[in-house]
């Protein structure tokens, strides 16, 4: 049998994943964009999804965003291809 694995199990693998973090834009702080951290099984890696500046306040499940989150999903991808 092979084994496989699930969403939770990336989940567990990877804290980013899923992760929903906000930025205020710097122009109107009443504005928020956020940084959703989306799993990609075909691509095999995390991809980020990015909003448009929305006016609203962030939810408490979001985390503020920091630059080395982007840094960290970049240097974080497999290197390897697989197709899974």
């Amino acid at each position: 049998m092979y084994s496989e694995r699930t969403a939770l199990d990336m989940k567990k693998w990877n804290p980013l994943i899923g992760k929903i973090f906000y930025e205020r834009n710097p122009k109107n702080p009443g504005e928020i964009r956020t940084y959703y951290m989306r799993w990609n099984g075909l691509a095999n890696r995390i991809v980020p999804s990015i909003s448009n500046w929305v006016a609203m306040e962030p939810t408490p499940e979001m985390k503020p965003y920091n630059p080395r989150v982007m840094s960290a999903v970049a240097t974080f991808q497999n290197q390897q291809q697989e197709f899974f």
